[in-house]
């Protein structure tokens, strides 16, 4: 009885598993959903321009704030993420949307996104005009947990490199390519739902991205 009943569990505690991490997903699509709203409505009120991905030198402020002395990443027991005073809360005015409910750090860093630093960082910020195809170009992305360097931005594209590289997911690490001319480096993105990425297009739909689909070119200003 016993036996039947441990082969009886070990069948449906995959299914349990899925169906939680399903509406997870779903909590976490919401969540970027209404990020994406409110980057909206700061273009509106800023004549199109996008905020800064990561710094304060841009003028126009930062999605999301980081404590003092940093700038440029969370480091822990040192400064810290503060979504209160990124310049997109007001749109929002809900500091739990900044954290999926599939990141296990999210508790403690209060940010599972990260913005595209393609469209805007330190002393430059970019105009919605600039961005030629804003339903397939990133906006924000799922990250994980990085111990070295936790950044509200991300450098998911460099703009020159070959278009089709897929970006790596965080049980893969960093994927390297080579060139004729140089070498390039990305950093994964977080694929905690049932191995796939839910992202923001700078145009406001979220999509739900399979282990490979996310492409370098995703991440370009001018596709």
């Amino acid at each position: 009885m016993i036996a039947i009943i441990a082969v009886i569990v070990g069948i449906l505690f995959p299914v349990f598993a899925r169906v939680r991490e399903s509406a997870r997903t779903r909590t976490c699509i919401s969540n970027l959903s209404q990020l994406g709203k409110a980057f909206q409505a700061y273009m509106q009120d800023y004549d199109g321009w996008l905020p800064s991905s990561k710094d304060i030198l841009a003028g126009r402020g930062i999605w999301v704030a980081l404590s003092p002395p940093c700038t440029f990443a969370y480091q822990p027991g040192r400064c810290h993420y503060l979504p209160e005073q990124g310049v997109i809360y007001p749109y929002v005015r809900d500091a739990r949307i900044y954290v999926c409910p599939s990141d296990p750090w999210g508790a403690e860093t209060r940010l599972s996104y990260a913005m595209n630093v393609a469209l805007g960082t330190e002393d430059r910020v970019v105009h919605e005009s600039r961005i030629t195809k804003p339903a397939s170009t990133v906006l924000l992305v799922e990250q994980p947990y990085n111990t070295v360097f936790h950044s509200p931005g991300f450098a998911g594209g460099y703009g020159d490199e070959p278009r089709d590289v897929p970006i790596p997911c965080h049980t893969e690490g960093e994927r390297c390519v080579d060139t004729p001319s140089r070498t390039y480096c990305f950093r994964p993105v977080a694929c905690y739902h049932n191995n796939a990425t839910n992202v923001l297009f700078v145009d406001g739909h979220v999509k739900t991205m399979p282990q490979g689909t996310l492409k370098s070119s995703m991440f370009w200003r001018q596709q």
